[in-house]
């Protein structure tokens, strides 16, 4: 009887030992919203500009959906192999940019390049009015 009584004693210290180390806090990991830049390939997109502010923008896909990408002091915006401002590119302008994963995820805009318009009578025009 005095065995089992030492016995129980024994497993109810150890139990409330071990308790504790399940409930602790736990550590910050490396992928958090402050984690430094994505260093993986960038990718394209292809689409109309429907927003364009200091923080992000949004561009409406060829696929009908519509794609915000964030802005910082890295995105650059082309027109013609030439840099021009964000504000000389009007809604509705097609554009092509290539984008890359930031440390939380979310998409970085790096290159915005306005597309060429096409000439009336240009093989690009011909077929465009071909696949409609």
């Amino acid at each position: 009887m005095r065995h089992t009584l030492v016995l129980a004693a024994l497993l109810v210290v150890m139990t409330a030992a071990v308790l504790p180390g399940q409930y602790s806090r736990r550590r910050a990991t490396a992928a958090t919203a402050t984690a430094g830049p994505y260093n993986g390939p960038a990718v394209s997109f292809s689409g109309t500009v429907k927003s364009l502010s200091k923080k992000e923008i949004i561009i409406d896909m060829d696929s009908e959906q519509s794609l915000t990408l964030r802005r910082s002091g890295k995105t650059k915006f082309f027109k013609d192999d030439k840099e021009i401002k964000a504000a000389d590119i009007p809604v509705g302008t097609h554009v092509t940019l290539d984008a890359t994963r930031d440390g939380d995820q979310k998409l970085s805009a790096l290159k915005v390049m306005v597309a060429p318009a096409t000439a009336p009578g240009s093989p690009a025009a011909a077929k465009l009015s071909a696949n409609p």
